[in-house]
């Protein structure tokens, strides 16, 4: 009997255990986030209170208040989400291009002395160009309308995610490629089991780099080449005089460029944590 109320008293005491051990867990995270929220819902506060006292022009700068309504005009007649979703379509596709074009050409780049040699003043004349001074050929090249907007889209990501595969192919280890070669690996095996593998958190850091570009080449090439989008949503708001729909188009750029960033964050994280755990050890 003494057995089974020890065991009793034993299942009792541990029984609660889960539930401390995920309380910390759940309340630092809802102190972080209300640490990242603490700015900006400070600032929205403080941008109201100036609209109110009559600080700021409500032509130059409308109000939170009158952002928000103009949200809601736009979100409840379909017209939000109609830009949204071209915005979504353009960027998804063009970064897409520019991922498999510019990974697969910089691992090349880094990896072969030649190609680096014989590519190195083309890259050095083309990488500091900016997306607005290739507008125009998009335009005549693609015409108005998705095309030209994914053009833009993919040439913008395509930079960070060149420069940064390149760099990573090259800042790989010596001593581990010699190493595998060593044991007996194979140029081509050392390439997809060695150098690659130890490129990935440079690569990565490209994609991210290169998905925050693209939404800044998206909204340049839908402000001029397209009749949708977030960009054409800024733009015709320009037009209309209707600050307030501006302020929700630059918002909604940052928010879908966030959900986006995080969203490539978080696929690092998945992919890297090999990285990450020899980051720890060392």
């Amino acid at each position: 009997m003494s057995v089974a109320v020890q065991d009793g008293a034993s299942s009792g005491a541990d029984a609660p255990a889960p539930a401390r051990r995920k309380a910390p867990g759940l309340r630092r995270r809802l102190a972080t986030v209300a640490v990242y929220l603490v700015m900006p819902v400070g600032l929205l506060a403080l941008w109201q209170v100036a609209s109110d006292l009559g600080w700021i022009s409500a032509y130059l700068l409308p109000s939170p208040r009158r952002a928000a309504t103009g949200f809601w005009e736009i979100l409840t007649d379909g017209t939000l989400w109609m830009h949204v979703r071209a915005s979504l379509f353009r960027s998804i596709a063009g970064f897409l291009i520019a991922t498999s074009i510019a990974v697969p050409l910089g691992v090349i780049v880094g990896w072969s002395p030649v190609v680096r040699r014989l590519s190195h003043i083309t890259l050095l004349l083309l990488i500091p160009i900016p997306i607005t001074a290739w507008i125009s050929i998009a335009i005549v090249w693609f015409g108005i309308g998705d095309a030209s907007a994914v053009f833009l889209v993919a040439l913008g990501a395509a930079v960070p995610i060149l420069i940064n595969t390149i760099h990573g192919v090259e800042w790989v280890e010596p001593v581990y490629v010699e190493a595998a070669r060593m044991l007996g690996t194979g140029p081509r095996q050392i390439l997809w089991r060695v150098v690659l593998p130890a490129a990935l958190p440079n690569i990565f850091t490209g994609l991210r780099l290169g998905l925050r570009n693209s939404w800044a080449g998206l909204v340049v090439a839908e402000m001029i080449g397209a009749k949708s989008g977030v960009g054409y949503l800024i733009w015709d708001a320009r037009l209309m005089m209707r600050s307030d729909l501006v302020i929700v188009g630059m918002m909604m750029v940052g928010v879908l460029g966030l959900v986006s960033d995080q969203t490539m964050s978080w696929a690092g994280r998945r992919v890297l944590r090999w990285h990450e755990g020899l980051s720890r050890n060392d």
